[in-house]
């Protein structure tokens, strides 16, 4: 009788665990969150390439994104402007443009912010940005600054600057090319951990 209780314990905890991983792997696939792969060496050395990223979905949808958050946005995505109620943003997550290219930066500009670069470094709002996290020095490229970032637009750059294609070259992203914010690396070659969103 024992043994019996302690078998069906068991088979318990197998089917929990099965249903937990099906959950899970359903989560991260979801239009809430995903598993994305890096793809690029732009944003070394906080990203690398073929690591592994958890990618919230959802929550730009109901807060403004914030200087310093890593975001994977869509380069060519046609600008429709920001969802502002819950069936457009349903529509928004669903839709899938099959001709833009993933990217994948870190938000540098809000709106309002007048950025700049001088000397190899960037400025925001005239004062300079504390950028532990860069590798090499910040140049200007197509895009002329002083630049003034728009309503619902960003401003985004790669923490490899010598080697990332960004705003220096392709401008403001709106938001509406956002796919969401990355939260989680996974598989980095020291370990795996929540991203440092945020400006030192």
């Amino acid at each position: 009788m024992l043994n019996r209780k302690k078998i069906i314990k068991e088979i318990g905890s197998w089917i929990l665990t099965v249903l937990m991983a099906f959950f899970i792997v359903t989560l991260l696939n979801s239009e809430v969150y995903a598993r994305v792969q890096v793809q690029q060496n732009s944003m070394e050395d906080t990203l690398f390439n073929n690591q592994q990223l958890i990618v919230d979905k959802l929550s730009y949808n109901f807060v403004a994104p914030k200087r310093g958050e890593i975001v994977i946005f869509f380069e060519n995505k046609k600008r429709v402007g920001v969802c502002d109620d819950i069936k457009n943003t349903i529509n928004r997550l669903l839709s899938k443009d099959q001709d833009s290219v993933s990217l994948i930066k870190r938000i540098i500009g809000i709106p309002g912010d007048v950025v700049d670069i001088k000397g190899g470094s960037v400025y925001v709002n005239g004062v300079i940005l504390n950028e532990p996290y860069v590798k090499g020095e910040t140049f200007k490229r197509e895009i002329q600054f002083p630049i003034q970032v728009g309503e619902g637009e960003l401003l985004v750059l790669g923490d490899n600057r010598p080697v990332s294609m960004d705003s220096r070259t392709f401008g403001l992203i709106d938001y509406n090319q956002v796919e969401g914010k990355a939260i989680f690396g996974i598989f980095k070659p020291n370990k795996a951990g929540v991203l440092k969103n945020e400006f030192k």
